[in-house]
């Protein structure tokens, strides 16, 4: 299978990671067990406005469009 050198990931859940993780490291307190960090991941998924969630699902044609206009370059998705 010929797969490119520079694959570009256009997956957006990657920015719902960083979501989650800046959502987590925004607790004042780190949560070390993991019961407690399954909870702070919960609370931060909670409040995560579906507005986001449609941003993202609606800048997918855009991300492909710029990954094409660069050809392969890099964009800033």
């Amino acid at each position: 299978m010929n797969w490119p050198p520079r694959s570009p990931y256009l997956n957006p859940i990657e920015h719902l990671w960083d979501v989650l993780e800046k959502g987590v490291k925004a607790h004042h307190t780190t949560p070390a067990p993991l019961t407690l960090l399954w909870t702070a991941l919960d609370d931060v998924w909670q409040a995560i406005p579906v507005e986001h969630f449609c941003k993202l699902f609606e800048s997918v044609p855009r991300r492909v469009a710029a990954v094409i206009k660069a050809r392969e370059g890099p964009t800033r998705y």
